[in-house]
């Protein structure tokens, strides 16, 4: 009978070096209803290099967390309060970057019919506050600055710093707090995703956060208002841009008119209620974002 940690490796070669879904698909069908398997692929073990704690069979753990509705209920279950209690566990990140990739935690976000208790989001907001922009990541940029302040370091000296291959001359002050964010900007403490659908969108998009938790946590997510207005641009570019509108070269929803939009007109264009509700749950959930903290226009609007 071949091992579990073989099927792993079969798996994993199968979707991240040869690429073909396929063969990926197969063995996982094989592997869903396993239970023996996959009980056994949870189990918590160190890393090889004796640093961290790991998961023994990882590519069957992300599978089990990508495709939760095939597995045992109650084996899903013991995965997931695994990820909410060890930050190790919650950081994997089998493909991409340690620093941004998508982690076990944010994949556990993607299924909105999980309910989790109040330490789970709790544990889920305290990873996503480490991300850069949030309200803790500028307390620990003021924190650094006076902590050079107090050590007398100030842009009045001067250093040489190595920037893409070139000595560049730049106050002390500014040199160290460049670095500063270069060495946090690598850790892995930045896991759960990147960019505007990083673990804060999700979280937000998340049914296990009222409305009241979510118009704070918005503020704490995203403290500058630039960056807020952006990315809720760009998350009604996505309902736009969604492989579910371009049936030809043009999507077939107008931005302009997003928010005017009904469920039966949704309907009526792509001839399904499933995707119909795919949809119009995104554009509630940014016309919800549009009315917890405005964008700068409607601000701008509302005080004329």
């Amino acid at each position: 009978m071949i091992s579990s940690g073989k099927v792993d490796e079969i798996m994993y070669r199968g979707r991240y070096i040869k690429k073909c879904q396929k063969d990926y698909e197969f063995v996982w069908d094989c592997v869903k209803r396993n239970n023996p398997m996959l009980e056994e692929s949870i189990v918590v073990k160190r890393d090889k290099f004796d640093e961290s704690d790991t998961f023994t069979n990882l590519a069957i753990v992300e599978a089990m967390l990508m495709d939760y509705d095939s597995v045992d209920k109650d084996i899903y279950r013991k995965l997931v309060d695994l990820i909410y209690s060890n930050t190790d566990l919650a950081r994997i990140v089998l493909n991409g970057a340690a620093n941004g990739g998508y982690s076990f935690l944010l994949f556990t976000l993607f299924n909105h019919g999980l309910v989790l208790s109040e330490e789970e989001k709790t544990f889920a907001v305290n990873e996503a506050l480490n991300k850069i922009g949030t309200s803790r990541w500028y307390e620990m940029k003021e924190s650094y600055s006076k902590e050079l302040d107090e050590n007398g370091v100030t842009d009045e000296q001067t250093v040489s710093m190595n920037i893409d291959g070139m000595d560049i001359p730049i106050g002390a002050k500014s040199g160290c707090k460049h670095l500063f964010y270069m060495f946090y900007s690598l850790s892995d403490e930045l896991a759960h995703g990147t960019g505007e659908f990083d673990i804060r969108y999700h979280i937000l998009r998340n049914p296990n956060w009222s409305i009241e938790e979510k118009r704070q946590l918005v503020h704490e997510f995203y403290v500058d208002d630039s960056t807020y207005d952006e990315y809720l641009e760009l998350w009604e570019w996505g309902i736009v841009n969604d492989d579910v509108n371009y049936k030809g070269c043009m999507s077939c929803l107008d931005k302009s008119d997003l928010y005017y939009y009904t469920l039966e007109d949704l309907v009526k264009i792509y001839g399904s209620l499933e995707t119909a509700k795919y949809i119009y749950d995104e554009i509630c959930f940014c016309k919800m974002m549009h009315s917890i903290r405005p964008q700068g226009w409607q601000k701008e609007l509302s005080n004329k």
